[in-house]
């Protein structure tokens, strides 16, 4: 019989609790569709709709909107555009209809509908420069709004921001690479004994050593270059830069 015995325990509640927010329907091959997360902004965005319009809005992901003709499609569905002149003008929004600009009335109509339209784009987009989440690539966010039963398409545009400075060039960096302080080691000798010859070792006994010309200095585990010492008469030692070439140190004769 097998020895292996199971023990149950109590798993903590935020375990099994996690938040989960349905992403925008996008392109799988879309290479922007980083996964970024939207909750805050699609929650300011249903607040702040919701003081527009004086009742109540839900915001969504929404799909991008296909049109027939594959044009470009409006920021906001007209839908929601006549759904706010309704309701500022005190009508019935269940009458809520998109304007078709036949007549002067029409014409009159489409105008107001452009006006409420802004009105909406302008909360997005003020909305967006507040709560756009702060590494996101994409250039705009699709939404479905949905107030009183109806629900419509709208777009939210990524706020504008500033520009990153273009890469210096590898030589305007040379001044700034040599000012940066290293600490760096001259490997006076480097020589392989045998434990052998070094025996038997007396207390005071003095190893010779054979510096080589040009002494490697380190940084870290590469040499970066060779430089010569040279004794001053006050006992310190000047180094001599005369070469630079960077290799692993394990890797040098």
């Amino acid at each position: 019989m097998s020895e292996l015995r199971i023990r149950s325990e109590t798993v903590p509640d935020e375990d099994w609790v996690q938040p989960f927010l349905p992403p925008a329907a996008r392109d799988a091959n879309d290479p922007l569709a980083d996964g970024e997360d939207f909750g805050p902004l699609l929650a300011a965005a249903g607040r702040a709709l919701t003081v527009l319009f004086g009742l109540a809005v839900t915001v969504r992901p929404g799909r991008p909107p296909v049109s027939a003709d594959r044009g470009a499609h409006p920021r906001v569905a007209p839908v929601l555009a006549g759904l706010l002149a309704t309701l500022r003008f005190g009508g019935d929004p269940a009458r809520t209809t998109p304007a078709t600009p036949a007549t002067a009335a029409a014409v009159a109509a489409g105008v107001a509908l452009g006006r409420h339209a802004a009105a909406i784009v302008a909360v997005l987009d003020s909305v967006a420069a507040s709560d756009w989440p702060a590494t996101c690539q994409l250039r705009e966010f699709d939404l479905d709004i949905g107030c009183a039963g109806i629900e419509g398409h709208a777009s939210v545009l990524a706020p504008s921001r500033p520009l990153p400075p273009p890469p210096q060039p590898i030589l305007a960096l040379r001044d700034e690479v040599l000012g940066l302080p290293m600490r760096i080691r001259v490997e006076l000798a480097a020589e392989m004994r045998l434990v052998s010859s070094l025996l038997p070792l007396r207390a005071g006994q003095v190893l010779a050593i054979a510096p080589p010309t040009e002494l490697p200095l380190i940084l870290g585990r590469h040499c970066i270059g060779r430089a010569i010492v040279t004794p001053q008469p006050d006992g310190r030692q000047h180094a001599e830069l005369v070469a630079i070439a960077i290799e692993p140190v394990g890797d040098r004769p």
